[in-house]
């Protein structure tokens, strides 16, 4: 039972800070207000979260070596849930990045620890229960928490759906550290070099084709978080859509991304590897340009979207399975599946600071030229990679009973 109401509390902590951190895109018109900025340069609030998201995902690890999984947990939420309620009371851009950056340093940490719960700490039989929460909760808060937030700060200010999910990572947080498995508890602690830190990383990109392959997937990443980034500035300039409206658009499009999930395994398996990569890809290089530019009714627009980050949800998930394909790697994959998480974050980082920086200056629609551009290329390489591993092979090994 005690496993269970851990893997209960997990999901409502990543659901909570998953909700926080895609609420910014939709409210750029409260946040461009309340900071005193221009539209185009909210984004620069999720690119400094995202930053130390990326810097807590590369020291988590190594911490977790020195103390154990509890503390850290504690430690992390704390920051993590007090971080976000003083952004709430923030007024100058200054301490808006500050304090985001601390939240996204936490949530990094607290996704370390979600992993080491995962595969060290859990039940044997709570560990499927565990992957679903984390490969599900970030497109369920897209779907229901960013709306239902949206739809809040509609009705009232910005700030109270984030304060309410605030205190629900609190909540959530110190509920499972209470119940925290003990088992990481009596593991020996060592100390760190800190070259130690990306040595893995390092290690894993030396197998063949691994460099051009994160490569790929992170440029290929950008152009998926940079809609979900600027999409409240999107539907402002295309469709002149309110909050409430746009919340109920991310509804729809979060909706699809998250139902996929449960069926793309069995599309997989039915269609095969090669197929169902190639076919995806090649759907949403022609889905992309119809819909970016915003020439679409809104409701077209909508559905295409939706498709879009489906196809989105299926290829990942090949390409994802087909990693222990892909690499001649000897030793631990854990970092091989350690770099989608780096690479998605690291995407996430990059794009929307160009966003940022950018969007005023070149207009929109060369940020929509960049996507684009980014798919592309991202695309390219990721499929030079598959052509030159997988697609020689007549059954991934995974799939292999």
């Amino acid at each position: 039972m005690t496993d269970l109401w851990a893997v209960i509390f997990s999901f409502i902590l990543i659901f909570a800070f998953s909700s926080i951190d895609n609420c910014i895109a939709p409210m750029t018109g409260e946040l461009s207000g309340t900071f005193s900025i221009a539209i185009e340069r909210v984004p620069v609030l999720i690119s400094f979260c995202t930053a130390g998201t990326v810097c807590g995902l590369i020291i988590g690890p190594a911490i977790l070596k020195r103390v154990s999984a509890g503390k850290l947990l504690l430690a992390s939420t704390l920051f993590l849930g007090l971080s976000q309620l003083l952004f709430t009371s923030s007024h100058t851009l200054c301490a808006g990045v500050i304090w985001r950056f601390v939240g996204g340093v936490s949530s990094g940490l607290v996704a370390s620890v979600m992993w080491h719960l995962t595969f060290h700490d859990i039940a044997k039989k709570y560990f499927q229960a565990m992957v679903a929460v984390l490969m599900s909760s970030r497109p369920l808060a897209v779907a229901l928490g960013v709306p239902i937030a949206g739809l809040l700060a509609g009705y009232t200010h910005w700030q109270i759906p984030m304060i309410c999910l605030a205190l629900l990572c609190l909540a959530s947080g110190l509920g499972l550290f209470s119940i925290y498995p003990k088992s990481s508890e009596s593991e020996e602690r060592s100390s760190i070099n800190n070259l130690s830190l990306l040595y893995p990383y390092k290690k894993a990109l030396q197998a063949p084709y691994a460099l051009t392959y994160y490569l790929g997937t992170t440029i290929n990443r950008m152009s998926y978080f940079g809609f979900y980034t600027f999409c409240g500035l999107w539907f402002i300039k295309h469709y002149n859509l309110e909050l409430s409206q746009i919340s109920l658009s991310l509804f729809f499009i979060g909706l699809g991304e998250c139902l996929v999930n449960f069926f793309t395994g069995t599309i997989i398996k039915k269609w095969g590897h090669r197929l169902t990569f190639v076919s995806s890809v090649i759907i949403s290089s022609v889905i992309l340009p119809l819909y970016i530019y915003g020439k679409q009714p809104l409701n077209i627009a909508i559905a295409l979207i939706a498709i879009f980050m489906i196809l989105d949800r299926i290829y990942s998930m090949v390409l994802i399975v087909s990693i222990p394909d892909m690499f001649n790697f000897q030793g631990d994959k854990t970092a091989l599946g350690s770099l989608n998480t780096l690479t998605a974050w690291g995407a996430m980082t990059l794009i929307s600071a160009l966003q940022s920086q950018f969007t005023e200056l070149w207009g929109i629609t060369n940020i929509e030229n960049l996507l684009i551009i980014c798919f592309l290329l991202g695309t390219a390489l990721v499929s030079f990679v598959q052509i030159k591993t997988t697609f020689k092979l007549k059954k991934l090994s995974c799939y292999n009973t």
